[in-house]
Formats: structure tokens, C-alpha cells, sequence
């Protein structure tokens, strides 16, 4: 096993990423790595990739011991002798973790229910070093939840609810997917519509699907459906995009909860959503998503 990966596992149980994706990132060309060994094991480890630092971590029987301060400052210093004057935690050209996990909060939330794992250390130790939680007063925030908690069993996919016809995409359907991607994000920096453009997601027995919300023949929502894609017997829904003119009609709610219904009905035990922000605790809670941790989107100036 990669003995980044393996340290990045024991130390987060709780993140829930698709392994090969993790190796993907940890194996990225352009990752600089500072370790800290004892007696040729691995008690310290950062990941720096331009100038995010994707990883630090420090052992939980070697902490509170200077060891993490020593590699943030060899950090800093790689990244400013790289030119960079802003330090990143987190997302970079991809992520490990969107940021740093905590059980802090920026604003009022609902549906909360932190994985006993999670607490404020590691933000905690950030912020006395400078950073800041660039998100403001949004919270970022993975979503679980456990299925045999699901009770929102009234409609299938394959139902008209309120006039809305609720189907499986066909790839024939991408570019008018696309399009309500975009118009859901308009005035979001990240557009999903991205994820999208991924003609697998439209392929028969795929273990990731899309599921439309169809109104007067439009479709005017949209929501990855994911099968274990990320560990056992989870399944994931998320990149819910309803049309700006559509919205206020529970389109949303009712996409998420037909996905996780399916998630269900096929034998899954948990579901869970990742790196979401504040508001959609709300449309997610409503099918019994809860926050299981926080993360310290943090940033700092360097000069």
C-alpha cells in the first residue's frame, strides 16, 4: 500500500474518497513531499502541490510535539521560494480533503452530527499560524447518513410529482443537461456542468448515473446518483442543479430523495454528499443527511 495513502487513512477514516482518485493526487507530478521519519517511519507528512498544501498531517501518537509547525514552515518557505505569496489548505488542482476537518462552524447550520473523530484541533493550530477561513461565514461540510434511517419512501424514480417527470438521463440528454447545470450555477464560481460532460455517467450499468427532472418536456434538474464509488456500501448523491426558474418548486428535495431512495432499494447500508456548503444542509437534511464534519477553508499571505 502507499504509505502516503495509508497515513492519510488512518489519520481520516472519516473522509470518505475514492481510493484510486486519492493515489491519483497523491501520485501528481508536480506534488513536492516533506516527511518526518523516526527511526525510518513515518510519523510527519505534507503534500505540496504549487501553492496548496494538500495534506499535513502528523501521526496521533507524535503530536503537540513541534512536529507540525516544523513542516507548515517548510511549506511556506517551499511555496514562497516558488513565488507564491498566498498559502492554500486543501483544493488546489484537486483535493484530497476540501479543507482542513473540524468541528467548527462559521455560520448556523442544521441537521448536525459530527463524527466523534472531529474536532478543532487541527483548525485550531491553523489559525494560530495565520490563517484564515476564506469561505467567510459559509461553512463547508460533508453530509451522512445511515439508509435504514431513510423513511422517504412515497415516489420512485419513474414518477410524475407535481408535474415534474422524474427519469434516468440517456446521453442523448447532455447538452440540455449541461445547460441547466449552467443555468443553476450562474452566479456560482464553480459550475458543475463540468461533472456532467462525462459521457460514462450516461453508460449502461455504470456505478455513477444522472437523474432529470423533466417539466413540460425541459429538463430543469439534475443530480449525480454514485454506487460505491467511494467505499462500500455507500452511495453517494450530489451536483443537484435545478434551473433558476425552476427553483422554490422542491425539485431539488425530490430529486435527492428519489436518489437516495434508489441508494436504498438496491441494497446499500449508508449515503453520503461531500464538500457542500451552507444552505444545502437544508435541501439535504430534509431526507435525513446529516453534517458528519466541517472544514477550515483556510488561506494565508506569505511574504
Amino acid at each position: 500500500m502507499n504509505v502516503y495513502y495509508k497515513i492519510f487513512k488512518d489519520n481520516f477514516p472519516y473522509v470518505s474518497r475514492e481510493e484510486n482518485t486519492l493515489l491519483e493526487i497523491i501520485n501528481n507530478e508536480d506534488n513536492k513531499f516533506l516527511e518526518e521519519k523516526e527511526n525510518d517511519k513515518l510519523i510527519g507528512l505534507a503534500i505540496v502541490n504549487k501553492n496548496t498544501i494538500l495534506l499535513l498531517i502528523v501521526d496521533k501518537d507524535y503530536r503537540n510535539k513541534g512536529i507540525g509547525t516544523k513542516i507548515l514552515n517548510k511549506c511556506e518557505e517551499l511555496i514562497r521560494k516558488n513565488g507564491f505569496d498566498k498559502v492554500i489548505l486543501g483544493v488546489g488542482f484537486n483535493y484530497l480533503m476540501p479543507g482542513v476537518p473540524t468541528s467548527k462552524k462559521f455560520t448556523d447550520s442544521v441537521h448536525e452530527n459530527l463524527d466523534p473523530l472531529v474536532n478543532d484541533v487541527a483548525s485550531t493550530f491553523f489559525e494560530k499560524r495565520g490563517y484564515i477561513h476564506s469561505w467567510k461565514d459559509c461553512n463547508c461540510f460533508d453530509m451522512k447518513m445511515s439508509l435504514s434511517n431513510f423513511i422517504k419512501n412515497d415516489n420512485s424514480i419513474g414518477d410524475t410529482i407535481n408535474g415534474i417527470y422524474y427519469r434516468w438521463a440517456e446521453l442523448n440528454d447532455i447538452d440540455e443537461i449541461i445547460s441547466c447545470a449552467d443555468d443553476a450555477c450562474q452566479y456560482q464560481d464553480e459550475k458543475f456542468s463540468k461533472y456532467y460532460k462525462n459521457t460514462d455517467l450516461y453508460k449502461e450499468n455504470n456505478n455513477q448515473k444522472v437523474l432529470v427532472a423533466v417539466k413540460n418536456n425541459k429538463i430543469v434538474g439534475t443530480l449525480i446518483v454514485s454506487i460505491e464509488t467511494e467505499e462500500k456500501d455507500l452511495g453517494c448523491v450530489g451536483c443537484t442543479c435545478v434551473s433558476f426558474k425552476e427553483t422554490h418548486q422542491k425539485i431539488g428535495t425530490n430529486m435527492v430523495r428519489l436518489g437516495t431512495k434508489y441508494l436504498k432499494d438496491i441494497g446499500l447500508k449508508n449515503a453520503s454528499l461531500s464538500y457542500t456548503y451552507t444552505g444545502l444542509d437544508v435541501l439535504y437534511g430534509d431526507s435525513g443527511y446529516e453534517i458528519s464534519a466541517y472544514y477550515f477553508m483556510g488561506e494565508k499571505i506569505i511574504k
